[in-house]
């Protein structure tokens, strides 16, 4: 069997999974890459020939076979090649993965002082210190194959990143690497397929999504009910739960919560709270009704600022793009939508954030403090990034953030819902809130700003961002109409 470095990403990638990697040990095919999947994909290769372009004239082993490419790549490392674009190196597995190959491509070897350093070159604009460690161990891969190839380790192991910068990453001997590629061992010998536990956020992105997470929900998995982690699943399942309706007939909140699940490297007890919610949320799921958990606190207000920013994340900008900042007042004298909207220029980011204060402002003269309400932490997190970037106005954006509102927060501990997630996209059918566009949605407005961005087309920019902008406005109608049901529910 051959063990590679791609096997470790699939190991961690976009979640840890050992059922993904049996799955793709088995034959099984993924779901075809989404469009923004497919989009990244361009974007890395498009980063890889850009940083590929800065080093000058490079050689590419020869071959058709993994054999042939992997002696042609010795050969170029005896010949002292100065660039290596995607080396082969191969070496015979030690210890308890015996009998198997490993084998890795690299993206580049580069001659430094007379010794070469292995560099790979990714998105990502951070990488070590906890930061994508299936990105280090990749790497490390690299590392312990190029000692084991060569006799010697390599200068140094590095990885150029997102923002153009290259970042060195200490090389343990492959320890890591070799730690997690018998994990992928283990996951590729079974001949039963594994037990997995599911999850919301773990199998959004995975190519075997609706082969797992949809017959999860039809058979009410326990592991579907928010606030059921992963370890947490895995015990239930060891006690012979694996369903909602088990887990409503063999446990009450006090049995519940004196389970004990994993926690790192120890244990710790579900607890009361925890378990009070997980079976509210087993209740609401059966009964498919919304149960109450206590009654929100909100500050009233006649009329409320609802927010929402479309930005872009770290691995496609490397300063973390907001490039819409929409609000609008709602409420007893509502107001216009008023989306700031970041320009194409290099002054765009800047004067978007300031066209935003500005609308804030506007928005303090007529009604004066007034809530903003947001769902989730993204909001908050954005406005405090952009006020250390580009400094406050009038002390607007401090305003701003003394008044914002949480409504996702609100929520999750005022009531239990039926469904898996307490997304804005899913709560907002059960407030009877219906969108007016076929296609929306975080990675759908991503991958249309991308487009837009690379284009050259001005009027096709202007449709792209017309349909974007009208995203974010539906965005804070459908937080409004959630806002109003979660008020009416507990009133």
């Amino acid at each position: 069997m051959d063990l590679s470095a791609t096997d470790i990403y699939n190991l961690k990638q976009p979640s840890s999974c050992g059922l993904r990697v049996y799955l793709l040990g088995k034959g099984e095919e993924p779901a075809p890459p989404s469009e923004m999947d497919q989009a990244l994909l361009e974007m890395g290769k498009a980063h890889e020939q850009s940083h590929l372009e800065t080093l000058g004239d490079y050689v590419r082993p020869s071959g058709v076979k993994l054999e042939e490419r992997a002696a042609d790549t010795r050969r170029l490392v005896e010949a002292r090649a100065p660039v290596i674009y995607q080396p082969v190196l191969m070496a015979d597995a030690p210890g308890e993965l015996e009998g198997h190959r490993i084998v890795g491509i690299p993206d580049l070897l580069l001659l430094v002082n007379g010794e070469y350093r292995i560099r790979d070159v990714k998105l990502a604009r951070h990488v070590g210190d906890g930061n994508h460690p299936e990105i280090v161990a990749q790497v490390g891969t690299y590392g312990w194959l190029y000692q084991e190839s060569f006799g010697r380790p390599a200068a140094a192991l590095e990885v150029a990143l997102g923002d153009g910068s290259v970042t060195e990453l200490p090389d343990d001997g492959g320890a890591e690497a070799l730690q997690q590629l018998a994990e992928v061992e283990h996951y590729k010998s079974l001949s039963n397929e594994p037990y997995e536990p599911v999850g919301w956020s773990k199998c959004n992105g995975c190519g075997f999504r609706e082969r797992c997470w949809d017959p999860a929900m039809v058979r009410n998995d326990v592991a579907t009910l928010p606030g059921v982690d992963q370890g947490m699943a895995r015990v239930l399942r060891d006690n012979g739960i694996e369903s909602a309706i088990q887990l409503q007939e063999e446990y009450d909140a006090d049995s519940l919560a004196a389970l004990r699940r994993p926690w790192g490297k120890t244990t710790q007890l579900v607890g009361s709270a925890r378990a009070t919610t997980v079976l509210a949320h087993a209740e609401a799921r059966l009964s498919d009704n919304v149960v109450p958990l206590a009654t929100p606190s909100f500050t009233e207000s006649s009329n409320y600022v609802v927010f929402d920013i479309e930005g872009m994340p770290a691995y496609t900008e490397g300063d973390e793009l907001a490039y819409i900042w929409g609000i609008q007042v709602f409420g007893s004298e509502p107001g216009q939508f008023t989306p700031a909207v970041a320009g194409f220029d290099i002054d765009g980011d800047r004067q978007g954030w300031f066209d935003f204060l500005d609308n804030c402002q506007a928005v303090f003269d007529e009604h004066g403090d007034i809530p903003f309400l947001h769902w989730g932490s993204y909001e908050k997190t954005k406005v405090k990034q952009y006020l250390d970037r580009y400094g406050d106005k009038d002390g607007i954006g401090a305003r701003v953030l003394t008044n914002l509102t949480d409504l996702l927060t609100t929520t999750q501990r005022a009531i239990a819902v039926p469904d898996p997630t307490y997304s804005l996209k899913v709560l907002e059918q059960r407030a009877g809130y219906k969108r007016t566009m076929a296609d929306y949605g975080g990675d759908w407005a991503i991958t249309q700003y991308l487009r837009a961005k690379d284009s050259t087309d001005l009027e096709f920019r202007r449709q792209v961002m017309d349909d974007i902008v009208k995203y974010n406005r539906e965005d804070l109608e459908a937080t409004w109409a959630v806002f109003q049901w979660l008020r009416n529910l507990v009133s």
